[in-house]
C-alpha cells in the first residue's frame, strides 16, 4: 500500500476499523462508484482539497476501502483523467463510424464532444482539461498521447469538412482554436442559464462553418 500524504491522513476512529474486502461481483461496481465520486469531487473542491476520506464518505464507504481498488488518491487522478479521455475518444469514433457527410459529421462530433464536456461527463472532462497539471512527467505523458489521439481523429473530420468547401482554414491553428473554443466553455458554461450543449454546439457550428461557393 502507498504512503498516505499529509492531506489524505486523519485521526483514526471506531469508523475507520479495518472494512472488508469487496466479493469479485461488486468490486467493478465499487470501483466506478469511486471514480464517478473521485471525479466530482476533484471538480468541486480540486484535487489536493479532496482526501481520500471524502470520496469514501461520498460513495458510503469506511476511508480505508478505496484502497482496495486504488493504491493511493494520486491514481484515482490518474484514473479519472485518462477513463475521461478514452470515453470522449470512444464517442468520437462512434460519430465518424456512422458515415454521414462531412458537414452533417462535424456538427454531430461538436454536439457529441459539447454534450459529454458540460452535460454527463462534465466531471470526468474538467479533471481531464484542469487537474491533470498535478500528475507526474510520465502520466502527463501518456494523458498527452491520449489527448493527441483524440486531434488527430477529429483533425481528419475538420479534413473533410474543408475538402468538402464547409470549412476555410483546416491549418493546425485552425484545429486548436476550435477545439480551444470547445473545452474553453467548461469555465464559463452555467449549467442554469438559457443555453444548453446542444444549443451551444450549434451556435459554434453556425460561426465555423460556411455555404459551399
Amino acid at each position: 500500500m502507498a504512503a498516505l500524504t499529509m492531506t489524505d491522513m486523519t485521526v483514526p476512529s471506531a469508523a475507520d476499523a479495518p472494512p472488508v474486502a469487496p466479493t469479485s461481483g461488486e468490486e467493478g461496481n465499487r470501483r466506478g462508484d469511486i471514480i464517478r465520486a473521485a471525479g466530482r469531487l476533484f471538480r468541486q473542491k480540486g484535487y489536493n482539497g479532496t482526501t481520500i476520506r471524502d470520496i469514501a464518505d461520498a460513495v458510503g464507504m469506511r476511508s480505508g476501502s478505496p484502497f482496495y481498488h486504488f493504491k493511493s488518491k494520486h491514481e484515482i487522478l490518474f484514473t479519472v483523467t485518462t477513463e475521461g479521455i478514452e470515453v470522449m475518444l470512444r464517442n468520437l469514433e462512434m460519430v465518424i463510424a456512422k458515415g454521414q457527410p462531412a458537414r452533417e459529421c462535424f456538427e454531430d462530433c461538436v454536439a457529441t464532444h459539447m454534450n459529454y464536456l458540460l452535460g454527463p461527463g462534465r466531471d470526468f472532462a474538467w479533471v481531464m482539461l484542469y487537474e491533470s497539471r498535478l500528475l507526474d512527467p510520465a502520466e502527463r505523458a501518456i494523458v498527452h498521447r491520449m489527448s493527441a489521439r483524440y486531434e488527430e481523429v477529429f483533425s481528419a473530420v475538420l479534413d473533410r469538412l474543408q475538402a468538402s468547401g464547409h470549412l476555410h482554414d483546416a491549418s493546425a491553428v485552425a484545429r486548436k482554436l476550435i477545439l480551444g473554443a470547445i473545452n474553453w466553455s467548461a469555465q464559463w458554461y452555467d449549467e442554469t442559464g438559457a443555453s444548453d450543449p446542444q444549443a451551444i454546439a450549434r451556435q459554434l457550428c453556425a460561426l465555423v462553418l460556411h455555404e459551399k461557393n
